[in-house]
């Protein structure tokens, strides 16, 4: 599986390897919808540092931000921090959080897993 879920005290941190697909993106964001944590959960963190391959299509990441912004209605307070170091997965981030557009939700793109914590924080 190219990715791992940890769940946290107050949220949820995935840790992605490999190369990624559609699949892959939309199993970890259904998955977690579907967990009774996620209406009180604080903070999702998606870290892309291990990522090599992406083959996601733009089509998808609309598509994972569009299902984001629905589930907000469940909890309007979430955090999103997504750790992307590589041109590839900063790209595909930013994708994301202009896809986002009109959400509650606080979404952020760091370069390592500290910075994103330490936001995550405040």
């Amino acid at each position: 599986m190219p990715y791992e879920t940890r769940w946290e005290a107050d949220g949820v941190l995935w840790v992605y390897t490999g190369a990624m697909s559609d699949d892959d993106v939309l199993r970890a964001n259904l998955d977690l919808y579907d967990d009774p944590r996620f209406p009180d959960m604080r903070y999702q963190i998606a870290d892309f540092q291990r990522v090599d391959a992406f083959t996601a299509t733009a089509q998808t990441v609309r598509k994972l931000s569009q299902m984001d912004r629905e589930q907000s209605a469940r909890n309007p307070a979430m955090k999103v921090a997504i750790v992307a170091s590589s041109p590839l997965t900063r790209g595909i981030a930013s994708l994301y959080v202009l896809s986002a557009g009109d959400t509650s939700w606080s979404i952020s793109v760091f370069d390592t897993l500290d910075d994103a914590r330490e936001w995550i924080d405040t």
